[in-house]
């Protein structure tokens, strides 16, 4: 048996490539779309016999970092067809990915899991979780009805609603943590894409007293009559952006004015103020889970990347990184908060951890000190897991709005 690991070469092989990902997902939903915005260099597939056996795909991606740009791979269509699984063609594949995102110098790797328990054994920590609500709109009702003074303008068309949704989300996740730069391929598959071929998609977006936009929201609905009578719409929203709380109420309340929709279904970072604006949060259903999972690609090259939660210096050790060898080692962060730098030392580490606990904690996504108690980091002393609490503080919940 012959084992070939490369990127796909031509139209052919990227045909094959989406066959193999619409065979896995059980879907063609969409897979069209995604193969003809994903460039043949920017995939690792392997071969069987030459045969293609097994695909990733990983998108040369900005995000923001507790506010920093920093460049990411985005891992999607991983995939392995069922008569070549248990053969290690998904360690193959994603250890070479890794590789290449290494040489790119793309720091991190990140990714929506079909299963956790995949990614874990790659060094992938939880960076973020899904916040959904799934609620009747009549009975979402805030403790305090103050209406914003502004107003909410339902567009022509998302094409024409374009311009003003970009300029809303360049504001909002300028500071924000996890969210990515949207080219106009991410606009159209992830954010505005319908939710089956020609349906329509709907954008609305808030203007304060001054006329000025101040958020937005995109959303799709359906009916879908039930057993009992009442409203039988389903409203889904794909993209809920606000500036300020003025805008954020303004465009709660428009939702809650679909007199015809009788459920709800809505994404929302786990620091969404609304469970403490309602008068009855348990309305909201809400529901989390795993969301985005990242991987340190580049340990020295990461670190110096986000903005800290304060001055200070810790030493680092990290152990286990059996995929990014170069990554184990220990590593000296000194940072004035915004600016850092990283050099490896022989030094007693502050605190060690593996590279799926580094994942989590440079995200924001739990604090050290959580890690310590789960026996999944050690610490020098109390101190230094103070110490390592401050520094890796994020302004924002660490959220992806965006699927890929």
């Amino acid at each position: 048996m012959s084992i070939e690991i490369r990127s796909c070469r031509d139209a052919e092989e990227m045909q094959q490539y989406g066959q193999i990902i619409s065979y896995v997902f059980a879907s063609t939903e969409g897979v069209d779309e995604e193969v003809a915005n994903t460039l043949p260099e920017w995939t690792t597939c392997a071969w069987v016999d030459g045969t293609m056996a097994a695909t990733l795909g990983a998108f040369p991606f900005t995000m923001r970092l507790n506010g920093s740009p920093v460049p990411v791979g985005g891992v999607t269509a991983v995939g392995t067809l069922p008569a070549y699984r248990r053969q290690g063609l998904l360690r193959a594949i994603m250890s070479q990915a890794l590789l290449t995102m290494h040489d790119r110098e793309q720091p991190l790797a990140i990714l929506w899991a079909s299963m956790g328990a995949i990614y874990q054994r790659f060094g992938y920590g939880l960076a973020s979780s899904s916040v959904r609500y799934s609620f009747d709109p009549r009975f979402a009702v805030c403790r305090d009805e103050v209406a914003a003074p502004g107003r909410v303008e339902l567009q022509r068309s998302a094409e024409e609603a374009l311009p003003l949704l970009k300029q809303v989300y360049i504001q909002w996740a300028t500071p924000r943590n996890l969210c990515l730069h949207r080219s106009a391929a991410l606009w159209r598959s992830s954010t505005l894409r319908p939710r089956k071929k020609d349906a329509p998609v709907y954008c609305a977006v808030y203007r304060d007293a001054a006329g000025d936009p101040r958020g937005h929201i995109v959303y799709t609905t359906e009916e879908k009559p039930g057993p009992e009578a009442g409203p039988d719409q389903v409203l889904t929203v794909q993209d809920f952006i606000a500036l300020d709380p003025e805008a954020y109420r303004g465009l709660w309340d428009y939702i809650r004015r679909h007199d015809l929709v009788g459920r709800v279904e809505m994404p929302g970072p786990e620091d969404d103020p609304m469970p403490s604006l309602l008068l009855e949060p348990r309305m909201l259903n809400t529901r989390v889970s795993d969301a985005i999972w990242m991987r340190v690609v580049d340990v020295e090259r990461a670190l110096p990347r986000r903005p800290y939660g304060t001055r200070g210096e810790i030493t680092i050790s990290v152990e286990g990184d059996g995929m990014c060898p170069w990554n184990n080692g220990r590593f000296l962060l000194e940072t004035d908060g915004q600016t850092s730098h990283v050099r490896r030392v022989d030094l007693e580490p502050g605190i060690t951890v593996s590279p799926n606990v580094l994942a989590s904690l440079l995200a924001g996504h739990r604090s050290a000190t959580y890690f310590n108690r789960a026996g999944l980091l050690r610490a020098r002393d109390e101190h230094a897991l103070r110490a390592a609490d401050a520094l890796f503080h994020t302004e924002y919940a660490p959220h992806c709005p965006n699927g890929f």
